[in-house]
């Protein structure tokens, strides 16, 4: 079973996810540790049940997604998240209300695995819903080593589309608030909280001129700090 790593590479995980449980071993915390996760495509498979490897020192487990069919929308609704270590029939967590509504088309129901704190331990999100635009929202849940359980984390959710660079350890959004604005955030971690620490918007006057104004945060405040032309402006353009 094939599964597609952060780096775009496929990894098998032909016998790993599906031997059994691990061995209750201390986790490693590698920031380097990339894991993935696999689900059960079948068509109309409900539940949907998908695997994971959150951390090599830890059990693989498995998240079952009860999910419905809203009638009148037709998007697929999950109910609740069943989270299991791999092999053991017992849930020792379970996820419930969802806020996630979208069209049976999406992939695996909108559901990820992936590092969203930068510590070496895969956290857990999902698509709440399909927007119009480009903001893309998610409803998060991050891994506690200490509480051994996922744990929501409503500032993750306020942050739109957004994009993880574990280089920098940070955060990028981009969003549009209107036809004649939009703008690109970057977030850093204050412990386990997302703190906006950059913001660039960028407007559009009735000419097409187009102004990128800057905000940095200077003594725990957003404060702009300067403006300029915008790289894309389109002032002049044939």
């Amino acid at each position: 079973m094939m599964i597609k790593m952060k780096t775009g590479v496929w990894l098998c995980l032909c016998g790993a996810l599906l031997s059994g449980p691990a061995l209750a071993v201390e986790p490693v915390g590698d920031e380097t540790f990339e894991g993935g996760f696999v689900c059960d495509e079948a068509a109309g498979a409900v539940p949907l049940i998908c695997r994971s490897t959150i951390n090599p020192g830890l059990p693989s487990l498995d998240f079952t997604l009860i999910r419905h069919t809203d009638g009148a929308s037709g998007v697929s609704v999950i109910d609740r998240i069943d989270i299991a270590r791999r092999g053991e029939a017992a849930a020792f967590q379970t996820i419930a209300p969802v806020d996630s509504n979208v069209p049976a088309s999406v992939a695996h129901n909108g559901f990820e695995m992936i590092d969203l704190n930068f510590d070496g331990f895969l956290d857990m999100r999902v698509v709440r819903f399909i927007p119009a635009g480009p903001n893309m929202p998610y409803e998060n849940w991050l891994w506690s080593e200490t509480e051994g359980k996922f744990v929501a984390n409503a500032a993750l959710d306020d942050i739109t589309s957004p994009q993880f660079d574990v280089e920098a350890q940070e955060i990028n959004s981009h969003w549009r608030s209107s036809a004649s604005e939009g703008g690109s955030d970057v977030y850093a971690y204050d412990g386990a909280v997302p703190v906006l620490i950059h913001r660039e918007t960028d407007a559009y006057g009735p000419d097409g001129t187009c102004t990128r104004t800057f905000f940095d945060r200077i003594e725990d405040e957003l404060r702009k700090t300067g403006t300029g032309a915008c790289e894309d402006d389109v002032a002049g353009k044939e």
